[in-house]
């Protein structure tokens, strides 16, 4: 018992793994609104995506699991959110089940403009980012 007991001891004050902390190998990024049916952005006449001053966007990512089972509490994967080029944002994420993992940023861009978002880790992945005001909306005089 006395030897169960130091054991025990041993294990939980100075015998527990610390947690691993990987860098992240990214497999994609996108910019997505954050809120299902947002109203914070829309497509130009070309199709593509932009959004609105200080709405919050989501920047989402795909990395790689590495192996590593969703029942590992000791692993996490590490990475940075980067806009034209200056570090804004980091996170630890545990994987998931299946061989990636998906998880985002959000971030509000103040003003237009198109900037280079990036997600980095081990590797690094981006996507350009437009943002527009909103249309001004014309009052329509009272009759």
């Amino acid at each position: 018992m006395h030897c169960t007991r130091n054991l025990l001891y041993f294990f939980y004050t100075c015998g527990t793994m610390a947690p691993t902390y990987r860098d992240a190998t990214i497999n994609s990024v996108e910019a997505t609104a954050t809120v299902s049916g947002s109203t914070g952005g829309g497509r130009d006449e070309k199709g593509n995506v932009y959004f609105f001053p200080d709405v919050s966007v989501s920047i989402g990512y795909w990395f790689d699991n590495e192996g590593v089972p969703s029942s590992d509490w000791d692993t996490h994967f590490k990475a940075q959110l980067w806009i034209n080029g200056e570090q804004v944002g980091k996170k630890q994420d545990l994987s998931a089940g299946g061989p990636q993992t998906y998880t985002f940023f959000a971030h509000k861009f103040p003003a237009a403009g198109t900037y280079k978002v990036e997600v980095r880790g081990k590797n690094s992945k981006s996507v350009d980012v437009t943002i527009k005001n909103p249309p001004v909306q014309e009052k329509k005089a009272a009759q």
